[in-house]
């Protein structure tokens, strides 16, 4: 069988949790002799080997200008003329059956469409449904209805002024040309994003990794083919300590301090991750917790003492952070397709608090270590000095079962075994 994977990244060293996670089933499928796999990214090592090589999508649009460039990057444009080198490697390929996520989704689908070749869809954020890229409306409340245009567009006219009410944007922001320029921009999306929804229909399966998910991909795409599938494999293998490469100066804070809360923010993404929300734990958290910051570098954290921010690290440090931190947060405001955030830290043996929004949660229902909280801070607030004060100890055979249910092999047969009863 051939399969051809299209995906934004393909790399032993992505940390976005995307792409380790279709990185490791990657892996597992190339132990079966009877696949043939191909990767097509835009970006990625070139490979060549019997079972698994992969290409790099190039970008057809392209100018000496930094700044052209930039604009083109920012409105997507070269994802959408990627339909033109999926439709050439699929020509040369031909493949049984193609799998993608993310940023791609949107030209794979229509080749599929017109080529007449199975996709597996899978779905890990509302990326493609929502013409914001977000599915907020107001405050912390998350959209829950059918595409309608005129729904619409009333929340993206809102969405720019809620940007600044999240203290994601500065005051003033609302009332710029750029504010302006993306309300269009976001209108014109949301044709292509209805667009989308028509041509989810029309894939084999749509992929998703909770309930949560499941609820919001039927309302937004009118109730196409969606099943629930493991599709986030950790690698228990890895979790190991180790503080290599961490500043040394950290490193001290860290083992000097019983207060360790972590929060994990893999890049920037408009606040969708929480950190607005977390900017407001900021002026309520007593000055002997320390907070690390764990994934981008932000702004506007100086000013806090009790607050260590660090880079992307590697997963064995991420791994250091989790086992040293006595609660970690996950506040997502958008709808978090499963949150393999939660699973990392549980497997380190560290509670969570997490936002309703987190599609993971439904593991953990009425266990005690995974507190699930609506965005209030001083509910937060509470929770985490409970955490701290009366540390929470997790059974090794909960950790078991999680590592067991979501290994690289476990995840990777699930897939398997779906697109195995693809006729082709």
């Amino acid at each position: 069988m051939k399969i051809l994977f299209v995906d934004q990244n393909f790399d032993s060293l992505n940390i976005g949790g995307a792409f380790k996670s279709n990185y490791a089933i990657i892996k597992e499928f190339t132990k079966n002799p009877n696949l043939e796999i191909r990767v097509l990214a835009r970006k990625t090592n070139i490979l060549k080997k019997k079972q698994l090589s992969s290409k790099q999508i190039t970008p057809i649009l392209k100018t000496p200008s930094k700044r052209i460039n930039s604009m083109i990057k920012f409105f997507q444009i070269n994802q959408y003329f990627s339909f033109f080198p999926i439709f050439k490697e699929i020509k040369k390929f031909k493949p049984n059956v193609i799998i993608v996520q993310r940023d791609l989704t949107f030209s794979t689908l229509l080749v599929g469409f017109l080529k007449k070749i199975p996709i597996v869809n899978i779905i890990r954020d509302p990326m493609n449904l929502c013409p914001k890229f977000i599915d907020i409306t107001d405050g912390f409340s998350n959209c829950s209805e059918f595409l309608i245009r005129k729904n619409c567009w009333n929340c993206i006219n809102r969405w720019r002024t809620l940007r600044v009410i999240l203290l994601d944007k500065p005051r003033g922001f609302d009332h710029s040309l750029h504010s302006h320029v993306l309300t269009v921009y976001y209108k014109f999306l949301y044709f292509l994003t209805k667009f989308h929804s028509y041509l989810m229909k029309y894939a084999f399966v749509n992929i998703v990794a909770s309930p949560l998910m499941k609820e919001l991909i039927e309302k937004k795409a009118n109730k196409s083919r969606v099943v629930i599938k493991k599709v986030t494999p950790i690698d228990n293998s890895e979790i190991l300590i180790s503080n290599k490469l961490i500043d040394k100066k950290i490193i001290d804070t860290i083992e000097n301090s019983d207060k360790i809360i972590l929060f994990v923010i893999p890049r920037n993404e408009g606040g969708s991750k929480g950190y607005p929300f977390v900017r407001l734990l900021l002026k309520k958290l007593p000055k002997d917790n320390i907070l690390i910051i764990v994934g981008t570098i932000l702004e506007g954290l100086n000013k806090y003492n009790n607050v260590v921010n660090i880079d992307q690290v590697s997963t064995s440090n991420l791994y250091y952070l989790y086992q040293k931190a006595k609660v970690t947060i996950v506040p997502s405001i958008y709808t978090e397709a499963f949150g393999r955030v939660i699973l990392e830290s549980i497997m380190n043996k560290t509670p969570v608090i997490s936002s309703p929004q987190c599609g993971a949660n439904y593991i953990f229902q009425n266990k005690n270590y995974v507190k699930v909280l609506t965005l209030e801070p001083n509910l937060w607030l509470t929770e985490i000095k409970k955490l701290i004060d009366n540390p929470i100890i997790i059974p090794d055979k909960d950790i078991k079962r999680l590592v067991n249910e979501f290994s690289p092999q476990e995840c990777a047969k699930e897939l398997l075994d779906l697109i195995e009863k693809i006729k082709y």
